[in-house]
């Protein structure tokens, strides 16, 4: 056992057994402050689909399950891109971590607008297609040994998940940025788009959209990511083949 699983099992030994049971809602209510859209750098090559990267409190991943579901849905989430945490559900036993979309179709609840079909009489409502969401990111599930931790932290919880992502800010922002080109590092520490930088960077340098449009423009598919700055202020940042060819700005009235 390598050093960074017994730091993990100490971690999980160290919780009384006596607060084992599902995590308390202040626990819930702190992890989700601590972590949703928290940034960190993935260890794992990471699988499209609903099953994700399943990992043990004991810092065990399961490799086999993991080989199997990239071969079978492809790789979402390459070892080393930066992902943000989209979404976490706590279960008995276990806690589902959300990266980037969780990797796996959603429901489209965006039916509301209905459209009338059919001729003469009686006409029937039915709902105006809607666009399907593209698929992104992936999920860790990471289940325990009895049942999750009453007064589990947000703290503990990134321990336990060490074996699959690095929330070390050194990697994020020293890292990545140094890898970039020059101009492109100085955008992202000034948190401002450039054209030519690809969608990871752009998320590196400004984070999640709070929007995201697209349509055809002379047969070219284009995906707009829309800011809300301070005040009324936006930032269009458009993308060709996942590659900025715009950026715009708008200030309201």
């Amino acid at each position: 056992m390598n050093s960074r699983a017994i730091a993990v099992a100490v971690l999980f030994l160290a919780v009384p057994a006596s607060v084992f049971a599902q995590a308390s809602s202040g626990s819930r209510a702190e992890i989700y402050r601590a972590l949703i859209a928290e940034e960190s750098s993935a260890r794992v090559d990471m699988p499209f689909g609903g099953e994700g990267v399943e990992l043990t409190a004991l810092g065990r991943i399961n490799d086999e399950k993991l080989r199997k579901e990239i071969q079978k849905n492809g790789t979402s989430i390459p070892t080393g891109r930066i992902v943000r945490v989209t979404a976490i559900e706590f279960n008995s036993k276990s806690i589902d971590i959300e990266l980037d979309g969780g990797g796996k179709a959603k429901k489209n609840l965006g039916g509301h607008v209905q459209v009338s079909v059919g001729g003469a009489g009686p006409q029937v409502q039915q709902p105006a297609p809607t666009p399907t969401p593209k698929i992104r990111g992936s999920k860790i599930t990471l289940t325990f040994g009895g049942k999750v931790p009453e007064e589990l932290t947000s703290l503990q919880l990134k321990e336990f998940l060490a074996p699959v992502l690095d929330f070390s800010k050194h990697t994020i922002t020293s890292t990545n940025v140094e890898s970039l080109p020059a101009e492109f590092q100085e955008a992202v520490l000034a948190k401002q788009p450039v054209i030519g930088m690809d969608e990871d960077v752009v998320l590196l340098a400004m984070g999640r959209p709070d929007r995201k449009t697209s349509e055809k423009v002379d047969g070219v598919e284009q995906e707009t990511w829309i800011f809300n700055g301070r005040g009324v202020k936006k930032t269009f940042v458009t993308f060709e083949k996942g590659v900025v060819v715009k950026i715009t700005e708008e200030v309201g009235g």
